[in-house]
């Protein structure tokens, strides 16, 4: 392949990105597409999204006109060669649907998984998979039958992985760029024209789009954006090397393995990725919790917390993708000493930063035995509330079921907003101060965090304020994550009476019925339990 081609598919794509940014980001505005604040987000006004669309276009402009410049690219690319990029660019296109109907309409965790699992199944059974799993002083041993379930679950972490660093601005888009050159190294040294060609590609129209997502972005990839990325990578790194393979050394089969230790070397080109998710499933689990269900543990959140800035982030983040990567490439590229030099130091400063980002504490069986049953009652009490809130019957019922939750998790003030339109008979704008003579006396430096979300089309929303704390602690993070998700659901069940109810006209404090749970509220127990 020419070097004319490879440059013209990076500068193409960087300048086609560039371009439809903003255009995207104007359109999604326009139709509401937007990513509003909340308790786990860093923006405090709504951003829009379709930042994945406009990557995805840019992308495949820049590889049509590639191809339509060079006349198809001559005897380069086989057939072969265009059935693998088919292979590669069908699932990514499937999975940036599922993203996109997730930013657009909040589709449920089961629902987007079980999407993104169809195209990583379609991809591994009829493309390419693991065949073999072969660990450094060990001997390959064939995947067989195995081959299947393991390429689609390594392919899904990675995709997961994307979607869960993507929560600060640039953050996703810096370590898939540090990925996508280490790939772009990686199809050089495989001899995998196809692969560098389309690495570029994806490289150029993330570079032109990462101005518009750095602090303060303007635009996020959103889970099209983030799904697509983490699936490009995921399919290519599995597919590198694929068809070039080379026997393995004295002889032993090569069961279709294009270089050593496959797996463990294109899980180092995604390091961070795979990290978190790592991180991620490891922490929830150990306490009693699911493990598709979000909170603020992530390794950005606690940079934050450290008082790291976004742009800090991002570069160790880079950092962190380069590293590991380099040890995947000096072993490809057969220096093994250099490689293990690199994976040395990788381990020190992970364990380092680790400890120091508070993750081996979770890892203390004491705390585990300590925060696991109250995660658990937390769950059941939502749960049961949002059992409850599928039974009310009138926009009372609902506000009762708000005022429980509210009272139980510590919150100290919330207000739920409900517009009339033609289709709704009435509007609710229902505010209730739990401790309004406290609440006053506090100035606004003191008072704790105040969370919030909206129904789409701008027809309602809510907010709400905890108590005052000197410091978040753990199961204060799960509280608002849980909170949040309940309050979602009342407000659509309250815009759901309204168009079998009249206005509903409430004071500002009311009485509700006496709590059925417990006798004590589960956040007076947390700090019960935190002051002895």
């Amino acid at each position: 392949m020419k070097i004319f081609h490879l440059q013209f598919i990076f500068l193409s794509a960087l300048v086609f990105s560039f371009v439809l940014t903003p255009l995207f980001r104007h359109l999604a505005l326009r139709l509401r597409i937007v990513d509003r604040p909340g308790h786990r987000k860093t923006h405090k006004a709504p951003v829009s999204y379709l930042g994945g669309p406009a990557l995805l276009l840019s992308f495949l402009l820049a590889f049509g006109l590639t191809l339509w410049v060079s006349n198809g690219l001559g005897d380069t690319l086989t057939f072969r060669g265009y059935t693998k990029a088919l292979f590669i660019l069908g699932p990514t296109l499937g999975v940036a649907l599922v993203g996109l109907l997730d930013d657009v309409r909040n589709l449920s965790a089961r629902y987007k998984f079980m999407g993104q699992a169809v195209f990583a199944l379609a991809f591994t059974f009829f493309g390419f998979q693991f065949q073999v799993l072969h660990l450094p002083g060990l001997p390959p041993v064939s995947l067989g039958l195995l081959s299947v379930p393991v390429t689609a679950f390594w392919i899904l972490s990675v995709v997961n992985g994307f979607n869960m660093i993507d929560g600060v601005d640039g953050l996703a888009a810096a370590a898939g760029a540090g990925s996508l050159v280490l790939l772009a190294v990686a199809s050089t040294y495989t001899e995998n024209s196809l692969e560098l060609l389309l690495a570029l590609g994806a490289l150029g129209a993330l570079l032109g789009f990462l101005p518009f997502n750095w602090k303060p972005a303007s635009i996020y990839l959103g889970d099209a954006g983030s799904g697509a990325m983490g699936m490009f990578l995921a399919c290519s790194l599995v597919a590198l090397g694929q068809g070039y393979g080379r026997p393995l050394p004295d002889g032993a089969p090569n069961w279709g393995q294009p270089f050593l230790y496959q797996i463990l070397t294109v899980t180092l080109l995604v390091a961070y990725p795979a990290a978190e998710i790592l991180l991620s499933v490891t922490r929830r689990l150990l306490r009693g919790r699911p493990v598709w269900r979000a909170d603020k543990g992530h390794i950005h959140h606690r940079l934050l917390n450290l008082g790291w800035q976004p742009q800090g982030i991002c570069l160790a983040a880079l950092g962190f993708t380069l590293l590991p990567g380099l040890a995947a490439l000096t072993t490809l590229a057969k220096y093994h000493g250099w490689a293990a030099f690199i994976l040395v130091l990788m381990g020190l400063i992970l364990g380092f930063g680790l400890s120091a980002l508070g993750f081996l504490d979770f890892l203390k069986p004491n705390l585990i035995d300590r925060l696991r049953p109250h995660y658990q009652i937390a769950h059941h009490f939502i749960s049961m509330q949002k059992i409850k809130l599928t039974l009310a019957g009138s926009r009372e019922d609902v506000l009762a079921l708000v005022d429980q939750a509210c009272q139980e998790l510590g919150v100290k003030s919330y207000r739920l907003i409900v517009m009339a339109d033609e289709k709704l008979q009435g509007g609710v704008d229902y505010t209730h101060n739990f401790d309004p003579t406290r609440l006053s006396e506090l100035e606004p430096s003191q008072r704790g965090p105040v969370d919030r979300v909206q129904l789409s089309g701008g027809l309602g929303g809510a907010e709400w304020m905890f108590e005052p704390q000197s410091a978040e602690g753990e199961l204060d993070v799960e509280y608002r994550v849980l909170l949040s998700e309940f309050m979602r659901e009342a407000l659509e069940k309250t815009a759901q009476l309204g168009r079998h109810q009249a206005t509903l006209e409430l004071p500002s404090v009311v009485a509700f019925p006496q709590r059925h749970v417990s006798g004590h509220h589960l956040r007076k127990r947390n700090h019960n339990e935190k002051s002895s």
